[in-house]
């Protein structure tokens, strides 16, 4: 009969949790399933282990790969979806920690910083319709923040289907191998921007550049990923580049059209809308 007992922080196990197979005496790993053998009750040092083994994975995944992600993001991204798991952290748990650094992110400029960094883009000689329009984009913003991780989500498939539009002669990958691309791509340029924004939100101005820089950045490194897996010269970049945006602005002027309409369906425009008859009425 299989038996546990719990001998201080000890926990003697002979069978696993996981697929109930029975173990070896000294075994770390289940020879079945590979579920590790946990034999010390929960303290917060196996806690933070665990987390670490599940989301960070500092013990060398994680910095490996957000290195690699520059130097050689082909080895990464390529490696992945030709069957690499071990060397690096997979695309999904990449893209599970952009979130978690997006999540810090919303919660300290939500929290402490949202209303300074516009108090200092506002200023005394505003106008009435401008602080009108100003009020609607922080509020905008703030919906934006708020579902960034909903909006990363679906990002990932549309710009997926819109490369594998753009790269359509070239057989390289699939469909959901570009997800796997934009995956690996989104994320880091993510965790990047979003780590130098948490570094600099003290700092209106500064925050503002970095924000700026980072919208560049955005559509240098999908450049870069790019080009380095499939090998593009400098004119095929440059084809494909614009072809992307090409197809890219089309989607996104679509998808504008039918968010502006939900966003005035739902009356979110009301209140910009009345200000600047107020600021009009002022004037005349």
């Amino acid at each position: 009969m299989n038996t546990e007992k719990s001998k201080s922080t000890l926990v003697v196990v002979d069978y696993c949790r996981n697929c109930s197979k029975n173990l070896n005496p000294n075994a770390a790993f289940c020879d079945q399933c590979g579920g590790k053998i946990i034999k010390n009750r929960i303290t917060t040092k196996n806690l933070l282990e665990d987390f670490n083994d599940r989301f960070l994975s500092i013990d060398g995944a994680f910095p490996k790969t957000f290195i690699a992600l520059y130097r050689n993001p082909e080895d990464v991204i390529g490696g992945y979806i030709n069957g690499v798991r071990k060397k690096y952290m997979s695309a999904f748990g990449y893209f599970a920690l952009s979130l978690s650094i997006a999540g810090i992110y919303v919660f300290i400029l939500r929290e402490y910083f949202m209303d300074s960094i516009f108090e200092n883009i506002s200023s005394e000689t505003i106008q009435n319709q401008d602080k009108a329009q100003l009020d609607f984009v922080k509020q905008l913003t703030t919906g934006i923040n708020e579902y960034q991780a909903l909006l990363s989500i679906l990002s990932i498939p549309i710009l997926a289907f819109i490369s594998r539009i753009v790269f359509w002669n070239y057989k390289q990958f699939n469909y959901l191998e570009h997800v796997v691309i934009y995956l690996y791509a989104f994320s880091h340029i993510n965790l990047t921007v979003y780590i130098l924004a948490i570094l600099t939100i003290w700092s209106p101005s500064i925050y503002i550049f970095f924000s700026f820089v980072g919208t560049i950045g955005y559509v240098i490194y999908l450049c870069y990923v790019l080009k380095r897996l499939y090998g593009l010269n400098f004119k095929k970049l440059i084809l494909k580049t614009s072809l992307f945006a090409l197809i890219g602005s089309l989607f996104f002027f679509i998808i504008s059209i039918i968010v502006g309409i939900i966003m005035f369906k739902m009356g979110m425009f009301d209140e910009l809308i009345e200000n600047i008859k107020t600021a009009n009425q002022a004037k005349t």
